[in-house]
């Protein structure tokens, strides 16, 4: 045996021996699991002995929807992330432009007007004054609302007869004058922004990479483009790419990946081609979830549609003609019934067994439930949103439609196969703030007492499952990964503590000892 890992507690995910006390790895795959003793009868002179008393050993954490690339980019930018107050925000910027050219431009992401104490929402007004030399992009947390400096919108040419992107917003003042306020355009801005390099998509990848394994995640599937794939691409050719990645790419970049030989469903164990990812809505925060009915908060709209229904149906088709499956950004109820009704019609033209997912899934439609499970379509979530979002689901959905938010109880008592994610850079990577976030239903402060809609709440082991089984099947890899079972890959995350053992309170101050992805030990506390 190369490695052994003895005398812990070991969630194995494997139905038939869910929980062990000690793991056994040979050639890069899992050799054994059982008991300590079974186990070290199998360990010879050059096993590496872990004696783990006290931890708890689970199958390699996937983060089963992030932006890792943009990610490990976004670790290098202004970080805007638990600011109170456009002051704050104000500060960040300057302490920016000083170590800028004049002309570069300045990106910076996490503002989140919601836990302002300024209680609105920003224009260029507030930092045109600071920056004026300098365009200036600022993202805000949920990735969907971008905050612009005039010479931005300069650059960008958008003005008082600038007309509205589908799908889109510039907000404007009662002049009808943009403010620096643009929703849904962030893809629109970032065309006039001069692209990563190579080798900095290389460099960010290896930074999120890093702190992946710093937290125990041992695969992502990331919701990127062809320039991302080509950075991880690059590093798996050198030898530097660790962790697993199951990449989704737009449709519009299917056929050019085609041609290049990169196919759905195709590739290696370190990084493969997966799914097509489309986007129906917006989000909560912004205000442009797309809902059946109209907000609480502002009866004048409903959100906003970036695809009709019969415009997914045609990319849904795309990606099966090739072989794939989709994965769909929808947050809002309506935007989740068009998904439904988009992947049914595709799947009418092309039968046969898929692997669908819509991404999110903040709020259900009560009718929805029994299309996911009959569909076999599986709700891609991320509770670590829960911890920021509650108030805010309340105040723009109000208390009745909240029932059915964010609901992952009530999704797996339907049948419905779920699986977690982070959203980084939306969110902090560390799946144990969304372990904290499905067990508790609180935020980090322990609020509300008894948990938001607390029939919600999941078990630990509910929890591990959709953070290991589902996302294996979700990418195909299921043979291979999911479960701590002899011939499965050894992807393995070492907690310090034993999990199980602690209160819900206490998991976000957890913390990983080890990650192993292939029998080698990746990180190590």
């Amino acid at each position: 045996m190369d490695i052994a890992v003895l005398r812990s507690r070991i969630y194995t995910g494997d139905s038939n021996r869910p929980w062990a006390e000690a793991v056994c790895v040979k050639d890069g795959r899992v050799a054994a699991v059982g008991s300590t003793a079974e186990v070290e009868a199998l360990c010879g002179r050059s096993t590496q002995i872990f004696e783990m008393r006290g931890r708890l050993v689970t199958p390699g954490i996937v983060d089963a929807h992030l932006h890792f690339v943009s990610f490990g980019l976004y670790l290098e930018r202004i970080d805007l992330r638990d600011l109170t107050s456009i002051a704050a925000c104000r500060e960040r910027l300057k302490a920016a432009v000083v170590k800028k050219r004049p002309g570069e431009w300045i990106i910076g992401r996490g503002w989140n007007e919601h836990i302002w104490s300024d209680r609105r929402e920003p224009c260029a007004k507030d930092i045109d004054d600071i920056s004026p030399d300098h365009p200036v992009m600022l993202v805000r947390c949920c990735g969907h609302t971008v905050w612009i400096n005039s010479a931005a919108m300069r650059l960008a040419g958008i003005t008082r007869e600038t007309v509205d992107a589908p799908g889109a917003r510039i907000e404007r003042d009662d002049g009808g004058n943009p403010i620096g306020l643009c929703r849904e355009y962030r893809k629109i801005i970032e065309k006039i922004i001069p692209p990563p390099t190579l080798e900095e998509r290389k460099a960010a990848a290896l930074r999120a990479q890093a702190e992946a394994l710093r937290y125990g995640v041992t695969g992502v599937h990331t919701c990127e483009t062809l320039a991302e794939w080509d950075a991880l691409a690059a590093l798996e050719a050198e030898r530097k790419l660790r962790i697993r990645v199951h990449h989704t790419l737009p449709p519009e970049e299917v056929e050019k990946a085609k041609a290049r030989g990169i196919e759905l469903t195709k590739g290696s164990d370190r990084l493969w081609f997966g799914q097509v990812k489309l986007f129906a809505d917006g989000t909560l925060g912004s205000g442009t979830a797309l809902l059946h009915a109209p907000y609480a908060d502002d009866p004048s709209t409903t959100g906003l549609e970036c695809l009709t229904v019969a415009q997914m149906q045609e990319r849904i088709e795309l990606a099966y003609r090739h072989g794939g499956d989709v994965a769909v950004h929808a947050i809002g109820d309506l935007a989740t019934t068009h998904v439904l009704d988009a992947i049914e019609k595709a799947r009418a033209r092309f039968p046969g067994p898929k692997r669908d997912r819509v991404e999110h899934v903040q709020l259900m439609h009560p009718a929805d439930f029994a299309r996911f499970r009959n569909m076999d379509v599986t709700a891609s979530c991320q509770p670590v949103h829960l911890h920021t979002d509650m108030l805010v689901a309340e105040k723009k959905w109000g208390p009745d439609r909240c029932k059915y938010g964010y609901a992952w109880k009530s999704m797996l008592k339907a049948g419905i196969k779920v699986q977690f994610g982070s959203d980084a850079p939306v969110e902090h990577i560390n799946p144990l703030l969304s372990f904290h976030a499905a067990i508790a239903r609180q935020n980090p402060a322990g609020e509300p007492k008894v948990g938001w809609f607390p029939g919600e709440r999941l078990t630990l082991e509910e929890t591990f499952h959709a953070f290991t089984v589902v996302p294996a099947w979700t990418s195909r890899r299921e043979e291979r990964l999911g479960v701590l079972a002899p011939g499965k890959l050894a992807d393995l995350t070492v907690f310090g503590e034993d999990l199980s053992a602690l209160e819900p309170a206490k998991l976000p101050a957890a913390h990983v000892e080890m990650t192993i992805v292939g029998g080698e030990v990746a990180y190590r506390n």
